[in-house]
């Protein structure tokens, strides 16, 4: 994150990391990994890509609704903002989101806003990779479904971004 927002204030994203080891306490992954490392790995994907710390910390807390957290404690605890993201991430649908969205080959400077559109999307693609990227431990129907959900949405989001670029 520093690389992207030098100046940046991580206590949110400290407080968040905090709030979802509470509330994935004792939930595991496949691979036996603690969930959380999931919630962490889509969050590395979005610093990557130059979201800001709010963005960061909605990666932090986007499986949240999963656990037993109250609803409304995201809200309290992290503002409307955050939690509004995260209902926005679990359900948009990524087919419906504009290619002109997001553009990832656009060097970011530390001022940059993302639209709430902008940063749904770094969301929800930064989930699908890091479910590509921990395949190995599902079951062969359920890695069907995630292949099939990255050739049909993912793929073509991608292959668009492609061709609209300069050559």
């Amino acid at each position: 994150m520093r690389t992207h927002h030098p100046d940046a204030d991580v206590s949110l994203i400290q407080h968040a990391h905090d709030e979802a080891a509470v509330w994935h306490a004792g939930q595991t992954r496949r691979s036996g990994d603690p969930f959380l490392t999931r919630c962490l790995a889509v969050a590395a994907i979005v610093t990557d890509i130059g979201m800001p710390p709010s963005v960061i910390c909605a990666a932090v807390l986007h499986d949240i609704d999963d656990t037993p957290c109250p609803p409304g404690r995201v809200a309290e605890h992290f503002g409307q903002e955050i939690a509004d993201l995260i209902s926005a991430v679990r359900t948009a649908k990524l087919a419906a989101i504009p290619l002109t969205a997001l553009d990832f080959g656009v060097a970011r400077s530390p001022a940059f806003k993302p639209t709430r559109e902008e940063a749904v999307l770094a969301i929800r693609l930064a989930d699908p990779l890091h479910n590509l990227r921990t395949i190995a431990f599902v079951a062969p129907t359920r890695r069907y479904l995630v292949a099939r959900e990255t050739l049909d949405v993912i793929a073509p989001l991608a292959r668009g971004r492609l061709d609209r670029r300069e050559p």
